[in-house]
């Protein structure tokens, strides 16, 4: 390299460095978004009083990040979330021990975490009900569970041990004896749900087991799952145990399980706790 070009080169280096210092502290694989403001910061960060810190599943976030706009609206409490699976979450609220509020996609996680001393309280709020997610027109005309095994058939699904969905799906086609014999369909196991929407959309896979809200505001279709054959969760909202603001966080999971979240969640497609058609799941 010519000796020229050394100075100009150190000063990219330097720049790039201070670059990477400032903006590479405390981060964490998961997604964070706050809402009404124009940062994003992430759960392990000092918080004001002003906000708070939520953890929630991924396939959540469309109607979370709309009642996070709301509850700012009426409080002035900025929200701020970490999006991820509900097993990386869990994982992360145990290694930070930070935050106010969790909201996995399975009441299951939240025992999990409460069994470890970090829930406070929690509120039954909404369904995760699982349906097959196929392309338009349904090109491999997949009407039931039994048709996943079909020849040729590419399937995705959740990873079984990390998000809900996976270990929802994981427990539906074993329950219906379909578990072994797909496994030569499945071409994709995902960290999150919303992943698997990606794969869909991407042509990568003829079908995929997904929450079906997901597949309100989409142009993939929707096949349902009868409810004695398919897998319906409650999905609560938990305050954290160590919460540096334990009654606005106890404020914001009221709200989250209010009638005002619930219409929330109901104009994104979820059926809200408590239903007659689905009882505690």
């Amino acid at each position: 390299m010519s000796r020229n070009y050394l100075p100009a080169v150190l000063l990219i280096v330097a720049l790039a460095c201070c670059m990477v210092c400032g903006c590479t502290s405390d981060t964490t694989p998961a997604d964070t978004t706050t809402i009404g403001a124009d940062t994003t910061p992430v759960a392990g960060e000092t918080e004001s009083a002003e906000s708070l810190i939520v953890y929630c599943g991924a396939g959540l976030r469309e109607p979370m990040d709309e009642i996070a706009q709301v509850y700012q609206e009426k409080t002035g409490t900025e929200i701020k979330y970490t999006y991820s699976g509900s097993a990386q979450l869990l994982s992360q609220i145990e290694l930070l021990q930070e935050g106010d509020c969790y909201m996995p996609g399975a009441k299951s996680y939240i025992d999990s975490a409460a069994e470890k001393g970090f829930i406070n309280s929690s509120e039954e709020t909404i369904y995760h009900v699982l349906a097959i997610a196929v392309a338009p027109g349904n090109p491999k005309n997949i009407t039931t569970l039994d048709d996943l095994t079909n020849d040729g058939v590419r399937v995705a699904i959740g990873e079984p041990t990390g998000p809900a969905v996976g270990k929802a799906s994981k427990k539906m086609l074993e329950k219906a004896g379909y578990w072994e014999e797909l496994q030569d369909n499945i071409v994709v196991q995902s960290g999150t749900v919303n992943e698997l929407l990606v794969y869909m959309n991407m042509d990568q896979t003829d079908a995929a087991i997904i929450w079906e809200d997901l597949l309100d505001n989409s142009d993939l279709e929707k096949v349902a799952i009868p409810i004695d054959e398919g897998f319906i969760k409650v999905i609560p909202v938990g305050t954290l145990s160590f919460s540096e603001n334990p009654e606005d966080a106890q404020t914001f999971a009221e709200f989250v399980s209010s009638d005002d979240g619930k219409a929330i969640f109901v104009k994104h497609g979820f059926e809200t706790y408590p239903s007659a058609k689905y009882g505690d799941a």
